[in-house]
């Protein structure tokens, strides 16, 4: 539910940007750079992909979007320095843990290991316990970041949809040289298969 309320949030804030900014035909630089339109398949290599090109650009001319990212940067770093250290305290906890149950299937007396083994879980769950609230409470941090990541996706894509638009209407390929060259193919086939004909 909560994550619906963000989609009419940021179609609200697309909306007042664009009402704000003024009219442009230019064609967007990242558009004009070929390299970039024609290896969107470069996103997944770690390269800067289109959307993130075109949202640059958004970003240099408006004050108020990088505000915003600044904002979204702050908190990324925050996020990690404050959860740092019990991400940290978790990860050696679990560690011991799985040592521990390992060394457990190396006692070779059956009874010695059983009574080891029920030790060992019992001072795991009253760990569990005493940590609930705050595993909880980075769980919850946890699920933030990611309802906030999805906002900040759908946010680029709803902005850069607007240039990708204007782009479309300003930009369609001219037709008749395509359709010109399709005629010369043509031709030059026609000719090879009445040579082959021969």
């Amino acid at each position: 539910m909560k994550k619906l309320i963000f989609i009419p949030v940021i179609i609200l804030f697309v909306s007042v940007f664009f009402a704000c900014e003024p009219k442009q035909e230019n064609t967007p630089d990242a558009f004009q750079d070929k390299s970039v339109v024609s290896d969107l398949s470069s996103m997944k290599r770690g390269y800067s992909d289109l959307i993130s090109t075109l949202y640059a650009e958004i970003l240099e001319k408006n004050k108020e979007l990088q505000v915003l990212e600044d904002s979204l940067k702050n908190l990324k770093e925050e996020t990690f320095d404050k959860t740092e250290d019990a991400n940290t305290y978790f990860s050696n906890i679990q560690k011991f843990y799985d040592a521990a149950y390992t060394y457990v299937e190396l006692i070779q007396d059956s009874i010695l290991r059983e009574k080891i083994f029920e030790e060992l879980s019992e001072n795991e769950n009253t760990f569990n316990n005493k940590t609930k609230n705050l595993m909880t409470l980075l769980g919850k941090i946890s699920q933030k970041q990611a309802e906030l990541n999805d906002a900040h996706y759908a946010l680029k894509i709803l902005l850069t949809m607007k240039q990708n638009e204007d782009y479309q209407m300003n930009n369609l390929p001219d037709t008749v040289s395509l359709y010109s060259l399709k005629e010369k193919y043509d031709t030059i086939i026609n000719l090879i298969q009445e040579k082959i004909k021969e």
